[in-house]
């Protein structure tokens, strides 16, 4: 997610629970489990706060792909599923 957007995320969060910001969500989660995936083991607290986010992530794709049936032929987040 940008930056700009976390604090109405923060105060709305099914707000962006719709179809067409499913892209942002799916990149995301992919930027996010990249970093991680960079993190060294000696990073846990940032690495704990960056899972928490990728799952959240992975969470807000389960629920647009549940509530619009027509996003079953979108392409998948390769993490998704």
């Amino acid at each position: 997610m940008r930056h700009g957007h976390k604090a109405e995320r923060t105060r709305c969060p099914q707000a962006t629970h719709h179809p067409c910001h499913r892209p942002v969500w799916a990149e995301h989660a992919e930027q996010t489990k990249t970093f991680l995936a960079s993190l060294g083991p000696a990073r846990k607290t940032e690495r704990a706060r960056l899972q928490a986010d990728h799952d959240r992530a992975l969470r807000v794709l389960d629920a647009i792909d549940a509530a619009s049936p027509d996003t079953g032929n979108q392409e998948k987040h390769a993490d998704h599923r």
